[in-house]
């Protein structure tokens, strides 16, 4: 214990100053790198459901009520096929099933149906 009280009495200023800069350098640097992870999960938020049974697509439109989608000034309606482009450049086709009230799109695709954030698409328009 002695050599360890004498052992701060031999360290200066200098040395203490260096070493609070050290531990907000590790600090700052933990910081960063797990803000970087937190934006990486709020990305684009899309949930699939891998199944096409007619309860699926009924429940789907149960909780997604909002049927007309208003969009860059175009208005898109429930059963029409549509093409979304979202801000990571997936292109999602299929028929609009519903909007809800936290702006989740629900499309059904050939053999899936999605549920993506409104706010992360970039472009929709009519399905060909």
């Amino acid at each position: 214990m002695e050599r360890l009280i004498e052992g701060f009495s031999m360290l200066n200023w200098q040395h203490y100053l260096f070493a609070a800069s050290v531990a907000y350098v590790i600090t700052y640097i933990y910081r960063t790198i797990a803000r970087w992870k937190e934006r990486k999960k709020k990305g684009e938020k899309t949930y699939v459901i891998k199944t096409l049974d007619r309860q699926a697509v009924d429940r789907c439109a149960e909780l997604f009520p909002i049927d007309v989608l208003s969009f860059k000034g175009r208005e898109f309606k429930r059963g029409m096929k549509i093409r979304v482009t979202t801000i990571q450049k997936n292109i999602i086709e299929g028929e609009f099933i519903g909007l809800n009230q936290v702006n989740l799109v629900c499309i059904k695709t050939g053999n899936q149906i999605i549920a993506h954030q409104l706010e992360k698409i970039a472009e929709i328009s009519a399905a060909e």
